[in-house]
């Protein structure tokens, strides 16, 4: 399959709520109450309604308008665009009276979607008020817009060959399995881009999205970003977002450094923050969080359109996420079964919560990693590779409480937080893990190249750390120098002395 031909498959395929968006949007820039986004059936030679507002039901599921004929039949055949006064402009076009369906509508802007040397469909714009924004000086815009559109649709597609992607994925819960929020990262791509253009900005952020049953942000997804820095996004922006000032924001607010980091946070060194909430009907579905190095300048009519393109988009992220699979894929890693990554740092932050309110303050934490899992993915294959992190994580699990929380915390990396227990008692805990993995190599179908072992790092509250951040941190710390020594080995954190 040539790209022509692959790009066509995506534009059909295309989900009917990205569509309704790129509609909602187009519609808000003209300021029109009306329009439709019709596809090309090529083997029966029609346009058919894919998107639409303001038509009546039986007029989407009936329309069938063929090539040349009518006047989205003549845009799409000639690849040209057009605007309608009465009947005003439609001479190049050979527009004909009786072609015009609607003979109240004031103003119509019809334009195709153009891939290469063909047209995928139309979309067509209309008002009946006087009030509108369809004029020619807008064209302009439509049309980037609908360029930005199909630009990161088609570059999501794996199969046309690109390299580069358009944004980096950071989902503890999925990791490979990319494809089951693909209509997502579509759509994200598509809103981050457009708010930068609207900007101006450089094209570096992150789209937050919130779990609405949990509570936390549970997907990120970045643009420009080095993706070693993810986890200081839940470690040191998250708990900046929860706060007061950005949990109720409805509007977009600007912040400088100083208010949101530490002078310590090394990742992120722009001078200017600027937190875009994604509100549909007073639910905050998300964040878009764009860094800057200077203080963004924009008028009104662009603050605006903004408000105007985040709250569209806040209610498409809405239908795409409401999905049953998707909810239970924010609670759990898809492949082992432990908490994801966002939850797993939720119910770390719930622990020190608890601790301020009781007397008990002893919280272990627990940094696991397989040691030499790629050498064992280079020999038997990702397939292998898996199904080994699901039984580790099985052995793992079966060596706990009830109350411990275990968490798939990197690619081959689990987090275990232990609740009202020492440092000694972790490391007997960890002990135990260690026996019950290295069973692992004799007891499965598979004859491994390579023993299966672990290494972990322990780090404790309030002996080493203060904050969850830095127990993190310690704990990583440990496992370094357990991996350091050889592997198959648990080592406490060590402070450095003076």
């Amino acid at each position: 399959m040539n790209e022509e031909n692959s790009t066509k498959t995506i534009i059909d395929q295309m989900p009917t709520h990205v569509l309704d968006l790129l509609l909602e949007v187009l519609l808000k820039v003209m300021r029109a109450e009306r329009g439709s986004i019709m596809l090309l059936d090529e083997n029966r030679g029609e346009l058919r309604i894919r998107s639409a507002r303001g038509l009546k039901a039986d007029i989407i599921e009936k329309a069938r308008v063929f090539l040349g004929s009518g006047v989205s039949g003549k845009v799409a055949a000639s690849g040209q665009s057009i605007f309608l006064k009465g009947l005003s402009g439609g001479r190049r076009l050979n527009i004909k009276r009786d072609e015009l369906i609607n003979h109240e509508i004031d103003t119509s802007y019809v334009t195709p979607i153009r891939f290469y040397d063909g047209t995928a469909g139309i979309v067509n714009i209309n008002s009946l008020n006087s009030d509108h924004e369809i004029r020619p000086d807008k064209e302009r815009l439509v049309q980037g817009i609908l360029q930005r559109f199909l630009e990161y649709l088609a570059r999501t597609e794996p199969s046309l060959g690109h390299h580069d992607e358009t944004s980096q994925l950071y989902m503890m819960n999925i990791f490979r399995e990319y494809n089951t929020l693909k209509e997502l990262r579509v759509l994200f791509d598509f809103i981050f881009h457009l708010v930068t253009d609207f900007l101006k900005t450089q094209k570096k952020g992150v789209f937050l999205l919130k779990n609405q049953e949990s509570g936390f942000f549970d997907l990120v997804q970045g643009y420009g970003l080095d993706t070693k820095h993810y986890p200081e996004i839940y470690e040191e922006l998250i708990p900046r977002l929860i706060e007061p000032k950005a949990e109720s924001a409805r509007q977009t607010i600007i912040f400088n450094r100083k208010e949101l980091f530490s002078a310590s946070l090394t990742p992120f060194n722009e001078e200017f923050y600027i937190l875009m909430p994604l509100v549909a009907r007073d639910q905050t579905q998300g964040h878009i969080f764009l860094f800057a190095g200077e203080p963004p300048m924009f008028d009104e009519g662009t603050k605006g359109n903004l408000e105007l393109l985040c709250s569209d988009a806040a209610e498409a992220i809405k239908k795409a996420s409401s999905g049953r699979g998707y909810r239970e894929m924010t609670f759990t890693d898809s492949l082992t079964g432990t908490y994801n990554y966002g939850l797993w740092w939720k119910r770390l932050l719930e622990e020190f919560s608890r601790i301020q309110r009781t007397r008990d303050t002893r919280i272990s934490l627990m940094a696991l990693d397989i040691d030499h899992l790629d050498r064992l993915n280079n020999a038997h294959g990702f397939f292998v590779g898996d199904q080994l992190l699901r039984n580790v994580a099985d052995r793992i699990k079966s060596c706990l409480r009830l109350n411990d929380i275990l968490g798939r915390i990197g690619g081959d990396e689990f987090g275990v937080v232990l609740p009202y227990t020492t440092k000694q008692d972790a490391l007997t805990v960890a002990d135990r893990i260690l026996q019950a993995v290295s069973s692992l190599s004799g007891e499965i179908r598979i004859q491994l190249s390579h023993p299966c072992t672990l290494s972990g790092g322990i780090a404790a509250f309030p002996d080493d750390a203060d904050v969850p951040g830095k127990l993190v941190e310690k704990a990583k710390t440990a496992l370094v120098s357990a991996k350091s020594m050889g592997g198959n080995r648990i080592e406490f954190f060590q402070h450095t002395k003076e």
